[in-house]
């Protein structure tokens, strides 16, 4: 049985994302599995992660201006992480050396 339930069929935001190609062939052979869209899968992949991050629950508590750019990309520094200013441009960087596919979730 998938951990994942089957589909709900709201409407949806568009997204599109670039996964790594070992990724992209998991997510595909998980939607077969659990008879459900990539847009699905991701969906709730996601829901399960936010639900499950402590931390991530506490920087949603913090204030609003907490949640500006330069107020994250401090405490990555701090722990040996870089944050990206430039995630577009990292992004399609990342993509040229890691070979990633691109996925459009609708």
């Amino acid at each position: 049985m998938p951990l994942i339930e089957r589909e709900d069929k709201r409407e949806q935001e568009p997204l599109r994302i670039r996964l790594q190609p070992g990724v992209a062939e998991q997510l595909k052979e998980y939607c077969k599995f659990a008879d459900s869209s990539e847009a699905h899968i991701v969906n709730a992949a996601l829901q399960r992660l936010f639900a499950a991050d402590r931390e991530f629950k506490e920087f949603l508590d913090r204030p609003a201006e907490a949640h500006k750019p330069e107020a994250v990309a401090a405490p990555l520094a701090s722990s040996g992480k870089r944050g990206r200013n430039k995630k577009q441009s990292e992004g399609e960087h990342l993509t040229e050396q890691t070979g990633e596919s691109t996925f459009t979730a609708a």
